[in-house]
């Protein structure tokens, strides 16, 4: 087989049968393919980091879609001649890119090529660009044996590799493990509408901590709205991608070095974690990292110093990190009679890539409670590599991270209720100032408090209290983590819910429900006959006896719409909470909603 199909051009190559029947044939439909390139730009920076090229111009021939093209060429068994020939078209238009070496060129290829990579691999050799392959996870890839055949010489090739469409596919967590690529592109259908969807939030969140824990960058793809941008940015993805990042260009010219609609969201954002941020760069270690390209001797230098480090970040061209480099690994050659040598001798190989092992990753910006989780949850790293926008700024090494670790357990326990664990005023009204902050969703903030508790518990004695408080607590949690939302205890029997991008309906069912359960459960408190009048007898302040309704809760939901605030701040929050809870305890379902007011002299309301 020639080692192109442009090599072809004299020989008709019918298409297949069942393929869209159409004059020409793969020479010609492969002349006329084009690719448009779109931008992946970094979250927090807005400047891109590279560009996937899509296929453009397939339906001239009857193709629906980019992958039809790619199956009949695998039924005719022209698959690779196709493939290496659309690569070289697409390394070429992409060399004409202005500052085309400063960034990643994102190209998909057939799932089916798993295992039989040794052309297109070859093919690449010598571009001078740095290539990423993307495999997407919608169609049945090999596994096993030839998955890691296939690992190993994209490793020695230096072409790095994309998991597209994550989580929609065939092979999922498995393809993550056995893979081990350098980025995973989350599928739209989890990115879509994932500011108000607690579950599609909860499942990308998992998705980006797993692949920082092995050190994998994430795309998001599809995004579409400012809502979305910051729901994936805040939740720890490093990349975006999507119609409002940019859209997919054929004219070259017209491809912008960075996305100006991201560095706008992001500097029209208040809820930056700037605090967190410094902390961090206060505890990373500049340790300069290696390129991947430099010969494995160099490391006999690195590690060679008493106070050395343990291990040094290896970066590829472009600044981003392809993993560790520990020193104990290379003890074998470091410290034995002839390992020098081995390290120097270049017949046996001098790519650093036989040594780098997976490193966990997390950008400068995410918090704090996030890079603590990303190392906890692998126990044998040696720390957390800190990138921005995707380079490497440094290393945060175990001992820092343990010290990180500790500090926040000391702050978490001082801001904490004693009774139920929930987070305390100080949390509370953080949380509050987040969502001040937070101009581009609808927000729910909920104050509940118990009715008729001073006479509960002084009839039935402050371990009743406390049991009916930790009881409600537990609930609240259930309800808060249903919504993907925040609870809190302001103290006593006032405590506090937060929800964000959900509708007001939504909100609302989840606290009627809330407020029905807790006062059957609290029933169980009294004895029957109780239960059945409804109330039980006590004694007042002034100690006379007296009929007192059963213990329940009551609550005031204020709903605070998209757009500017007008000057509403926490303190404003709490007066408008307080003055509807006569209301709310009046109400026949103790419920009452609200919404802020558009302006500082006006209040509506509604229930």
């Amino acid at each position: 087989m020639p080692d192109s199909i442009d090599q072809r051009q004299g020989e008709l190559v019918p298409f297949p049968q069942g393929t869209p029947s159409m004059a020409g044939s793969w020479p010609q439909v492969v002349a006329a393919l084009r690719h448009a390139f779109q931008p992946i730009v970094q979250m927090r920076t807005g400047r891109c980091h590279g560009f996937e090229a899509l296929l453009r111009g397939f339906d001239k021939f009857g193709f629906a879609d980019p992958q039809a093209v790619f199956d009949a060429a695998h039924k005719a068994d022209v698959l690779v001649d196709v493939e290496v020939a659309l690569q070289l078209r697409a390394i070429d238009q992409f060399k004409r890119l202005a500052g085309w070496e400063e960034s990643k060129l994102f190209l998909n290829i057939s799932a089916q090529h798993v295992g039989r990579t040794e052309r297109l691999l070859r093919s690449a050799r010598g571009s001078g660009v740095s290539l990423i392959h993307e495999i997407s996870e919608r169609e049945p890839t090999a596994q096993g044996g030839a998955l890691e055949s296939a690992v190993t010489d994209y490793r020695r090739t230096a072409v790095g590799v994309a998991l597209d469409d994550f989580g929609v596919g065939f092979a999922g967590l498995r393809l993550l493990y056995e893979a081990r690529p350098d980025y995973v592109k989350i599928d739209r259908f989890f990115i879509q509408g994932i500011d108000s969807d607690h579950r599609k939030r909860a499942i990308v969140s998992y998705l980006i901590s797993y692949a920082h824990t092995l050190g994998i960058l994430t795309v998001a793809e599809g995004i579409e709205t400012a809502a979305e941008f910051y729901t994936c940015r805040d939740i720890g993805c490093d990349f975006a991608q999507g119609y409002l990042v940019g859209r997919p260009m054929l004219d070259l010219e017209r491809l912008p070095a960075a996305s100006e609609s991201v560095q706008q969201l992001n500097q029209t954002d208040r809820r930056r974690g700037e605090e967190a941020r410094q902390r961090l760069l206060e505890l990373v270690e500049r340790i300069p990292a290696l390129p991947l390209s430099a010969p494995k001797a160099i490391l006999l230098e690195r590690f060679a110093a008493v106070d050395g480090p343990d291990a040094v970040p290896v970066v590829d061209s472009q600044g981003v990190p392809r993993g560790l480099v520990r020193e104990r690994d290379l003890k074998p050659f470091v410290y034995s009679t002839y390992g020098p040598d081995l390290l120097r001798n270049r017949v046996l190989g001098n790519s650093l890539a036989d040594f780098v092992v997976p490193c966990p990753v997390c950008d400068v910006g995410s918090p704090i409670e996030r890079v603590v989780e990303v190392f906890a949850e692998d126990a044998g790293s040696d720390g957390v590599i800190i990138v921005e926008g995707g380079a490497y700024v440094g290393f945060l090494s175990s001992r820092s991270l343990i010290k990180l670790l500790h500090e926040r357990r000391l702050a978490s326990a001082t801001d904490q209720n004693p009774l139920t664990r929930l987070p305390g005023n100080s949390a509370i009204s953080r949380h509050l100032e987040t969502v001040l902050a937070d101009e581009a969703q609808e927000h729910a903030l909920i104050y509940l408090d118990f009715d008729h508790f001073k006479p509960f518990n002084d009839h039935f004695g402050f371990r009743q209290g406390d049991r009916a408080i930790l009881m409600f607590s537990e609930r609240l949690r259930v309800v808060a983590s249903a919504l993907g939302g925040f609870a809190g205890h302001i103290g006593g029997d006032d405590f506090f819910l937060a929800a964000s991008g959900l509708s007001v309906p939504r909100v609302a069912e989840r606290v009627r429900a809330l407020l029905d359960v807790f006062g059957s459960d609290v029933e169980s408190f009294y004895d029957a006959a109780a239960r059945k009048a409804g109330w039980f007898e006590g004694k007042d302040r002034d100690g006379k006896p007296r009929r007192f309704p059963l213990l329940g809760a009551s609550a005031v939901q204020l709903v605070i719409p998209p757009g500017p605030r007008f000057g509403l701040g926490v303190d404003r929050i709490i007066e408008i909470m307080a003055r509807h809870k006569p209301l709310a305890k009046n109400a026949r379902d103790r419920f009452v909603v609200v919404e802020a007011p558009a302006s500082p002299l006006t209040l509506d309301a509604d229930g």
